[in-house]
């Protein structure tokens, strides 16, 4: 299976979103305990993706280097800031080989990054590398409640994809998260985290089967062409049958976490 991935940059950018005042804490939460400790902070984020996490810290004037194995991913970002990027540096790389001296940064951002690796050790021993003593991990995540209209078209998707055949895993992405707390405890450190946004937000059932007909979500990306066509297809005809209005929009409850970790100095 092949993905198209400027084809998925452009969908990722319109559909994975934070409201505005959303973004603004995001950032906030981030920026202000670097900056209380360093003057001129630099921050590095970790498969930044289209800059839904990077462009408010970079709007607020910050110097900031962002890397994605993804060059689709980094030209819409590159598009988003034009303007405003002047202390911003984009670079194509793989955060489990990052082409940083030691020391280099005063944070290091990743959001929804670590599920994305077996070896995901690697990408955060790197991310040790580059911080400069004293200098912050920042991890953050999307969370929803299960008990929603979205959540309930990706479990009868999970239905008709088990009628052919495929079993479809998920909670990888939680499961990573627990996995990295314990290695941080384990090496001593004091992660903390917080919820430091919340919002609803409104999507239609038709934007739900969208999304999923875009493969947006990393659980969608090993599912075979042909298994993941054919029960697409019947997703979408128990969709026309169960909603007597596709674009009747639902809300889902939305919470951003953070989870912080500074390094001794």
């Amino acid at each position: 299976m092949t993905l198209n991935f400027v084809r998925i940059a452009y969908a990722y950018d319109r559909t994975r979103y934070h409201p505005p005042e959303v973004s603004g804490k995001i950032a906030t939460a981030i920026v202000a305990p670097v900056e209380e400790r360093f003057s001129d902070p630099v921050f590095l984020e970790l498969g930044v993706g289209t800059g839904r996490v990077g462009v408010p810290i970079v709007a607020r004037g910050y110097r900031f280097v962002g890397v994605d194995v993804s060059p689709s991913m980094l030209e819409v970002m590159r598009y988003k800031i034009a303007g405003v990027g002047r202390k911003v540096k984009l670079v194509e790389a793989d955060a489990r080989e990052l082409p940083f001296e030691r020391g280099s940064f005063h944070a290091v951002i990743g959001v929804h990054i670590w599920h994305l690796f077996d070896d995901w050790q690697r990408a955060l021993l790197e991310a040790f590398r580059v911080l400069t003593p004293g200098g912050f991990l920042f991890e953050g995540w999307d969370m929803t409640a299960a008990e929603n209209e979205d959540w309930r078209i990706q479990e009868k998707w999970r239905e008709f994809l088990g009628e052919e055949g495929y079993e479809l895993k998920r909670g990888r992405h939680q499961q990573r998260l627990a996995e990295v707390r314990k290695a941080l405890e384990q090496l001593g450190l004091n992660p903390v985290e917080e919820v430091v946004a919340e919002w609803v937000e409104e999507r239609t059932p038709r934007q739900s089967l969208e999304i999923l007909s875009e493969r947006l979500y990393s659980f969608t990306w090993g599912i075979p062409e042909d298994i993941f066509k054919s029960s697409l297809e019947k997703l979408w005809e128990w969709a026309r049958d169960t909603y007597s209005d596709l674009d009747q929009a639902h809300a889902i409850p939305w919470r951003f976490v953070l989870r912080s970790t500074r390094l001794p100095e």
